[in-house]
């Protein structure tokens, strides 16, 4: 039998590498923005400006750019076409504003020709987010089912909220590639454009390959969270099942 300690350890311990990662990546992220944070371009445009001349160079003079609050809170919406560039962005027109912003109009590419696995994630989100409501109800009702009545159908119970749980790692296996391929059409589109020269774009590819980091660091979390539920339904069973 576990007692209720041992369990919180093991779980708490199995997470320690991903919440590890995870700091690690923020602190490289936030580390590396703020370096290149104070490097003006040559061109001096600001990086809404350079969003504006970016997207009608593109073609795409109907996405809009608006101003958001917050740091590193930058995206792109496709539902209202919209680029919103945070405080620490919107004004600026050094190497990290500018490198932020070029990585957001990628995103606005892949939207507009159509990139496979952006449209795979766009399928697949209201169905995690509507299927994640049932993940804990399976996996407890199974338990207790099991626990108590030793029944078949429970471990199909707990199966099926396994799968289901399975699901938050599917999309942090599609988003790492969509955002890896954003930060690499936007290295590609500074250049094209002459808003960076290659030392500049260099410059900004070390702060979107730090931000990549965290999308790494949320794909481990996410295994590392089944290891732990699989660990916790183990050591539940070990410690409640009837002889």
């Amino acid at each position: 039998m576990f007692g209720i300690y041992t369990i919180y350890w093991v779980l708490g311990i199995v997470m320690l590498p991903g919440l590890a990662l995870g700091i690690w990546a923020q602190t490289k992220v936030y580390t590396t923005f703020n370096q290149y944070n104070s490097v003006q371009t040559q061109h001096g445009l600001t990086a809404s400006g350079v969003a504006r001349y970016m997207l009608d160079g593109a073609g795409y003079p109907d996405v809009k750019i608006a101003h958001i609050r917050g740091e590193l809170t930058d995206n792109f919406n496709p539902q209202t076409n919209t680029i919103s560039l945070s405080d620490a962005v919107y004004n600026q027109s050094t190497i990290s504003a500018v490198g932020v912003t070029a990585h957001e109009i990628g995103h606005v590419v892949q939207h507009k020709t159509g990139y496979g696995l952006i449209k795979l994630r766009n399928i697949l989100v209201p169905i995690i987010n509507f299927l994640g409501y049932f993940v804990w109800p399976f996996i407890f009702i199974g338990l207790i089912l099991e626990i108590m009545y030793a029944s078949t159908a429970a471990n199909w119970l707990i199966y099926i909220g396994l799968a289901l749980y399975s699901f938050n790692i599917l999309f942090c296996l599609i988003t790492l590639p969509i955002e890896l391929n954003a930060s690499k059409r936007a290295y590609k589109m500074l250049l094209a454009t002459g808003e960076m020269d290659m030392e500049e774009a260099n410059q900004a590819k070390q702060v979107l390959n730090a931000a990549a980091w965290t999308y790494v660091a949320a794909l481990v979390t996410s295994v590392l969270s089944l290891v732990r539920l699989l660990l916790m339904i183990f050591m539940v069973r070990g410690g409640g099942r009837r002889d």
